[in-house]
């Protein structure tokens, strides 16, 4: 569905706000297309990475009869607990690991349409519907990472994120020839905003509750533990007390993330720290996608053009 303002056409349908997010322009003054456009492109990417370096390799040892996945390991999941997943017994179907095998290619064709916005909203809700199903598959093999991916994929279904920088995208102007930017509802944007915030706070104050990051040893610990570390910690030794101040200042941001993101300025000096404090677990851990992941939840706060006061 699409609308037409003074700045330029309006894409999606326009949600109902209870008051007073219903009188607030932050939850309903239209922003550029280009941040769905850039989450959709950033998800699309990592999913695409993922499914091709951590999974697609390793596809009927991860969720293959006789392998990580098979039924006899992961049915007590189904049972305790409400979960769904298109791969539910399949691996103790005649010819399962091929089927299996198809959903994984499938899987990754998916990501791939997503990437590059061609069928974008078939695409998401295909790519949303064999990322659960895959992780419901066997859960396993995810991390907190696996759950953003989850989350993200959800909110582009909801999303007219195909609206600018797709395939979709060209054909349409090719049609219609409107030179003019494109803008979207913010609720979408909006919310992932505040489950960022939600995300750091209640992270901090679990953190607050263990005794190693209160004394400030958490991330010496934690470099010294080799089944999470890419380098080893005798050869490339951080200095206790630097390991402590990191760790309080882990804690402190964590905790203060909300409080900091009412202003400009310190909004802007938080969100840095974010992006910093996830390229550093990247380049530190090895925790799968899950640092991919996680930045993907500040693509649409970059701002475009009179967007800039977000």
């Amino acid at each position: 569905m699409s609308e037409q303002s003074a700045k330029g056409p309006i894409v999606g349908i326009e949600p109902w706000l209870p008051w007073p997010l219903s009188a607030w322009g932050w939850w309903t003054e239209p922003v550029r297309a280009e941040r769905l456009a850039l989450l959709r492109i950033g998800v699309a990417l990592c999913l695409v990475l993922d499914i091709a370096i951590n999974y697609a390799p390793n596809t009927l040892f991860f969720f293959g009869k006789d392998g990580l996945g098979d039924p006899r390991v992961v049915a007590w999941q189904f049972e305790s607990s409400v979960r769904w997943s298109l791969l539910r017994g399949v691996a103790d179907w005649p010819g399962g690991d091929t089927l299996i095998a198809l959903a994984m290619c499938s899987w990754l064709a998916t990501a791939g349409l997503l990437l590059f916005g061609c069928a974008t909203s078939f695409s998401a809700v295909a790519a949303w519907l064999l990322s659960l199903s895959f992780a419901n598959a066997n859960p396993h093999l995810d991390n907190s990472g696996d759950t953003i991916r989850l989350i993200l994929l959800f909110y582009l279904v909801l999303c007219p994120c195909g609206a600018v920088w797709s395939l979709d995208a060209w054909i349409d102007q090719r049609t219609e020839n409107n030179p003019e930017p494109t803008y979207v509802y913010p609720w979408a944007i909006r919310l992932i905003f505040v489950q960022l915030m939600l995300i750091y706070f209640t992270n901090g104050v679990s953190k607050l509750l263990g005794p190693q990051w209160r004394d400030g040893t958490a991330l010496n610990y934690v470099l010294g533990d080799v089944t999470l570390t890419r380098f080893s910690h005798a050869a490339w030794p951080l200095p206790f007390e630097l390991s402590r101040l990191l760790t309080w200042l882990v804690l402190a941001w964590e905790l203060s993330f909300p409080l900091l993101m009412i202003w400009k300025w310190p909004r802007r000096v938080a969100l840095s720290i974010g992006v910093m404090f996830h390229l550093a677990i990247f380049a530190t851990m090895e925790l799968a996608a899950f640092s991919p992941y996680a930045l993907c939840l500040y693509l649409p706060l970059v701002p475009f053009e009179d967007d800039s006061n977000d």
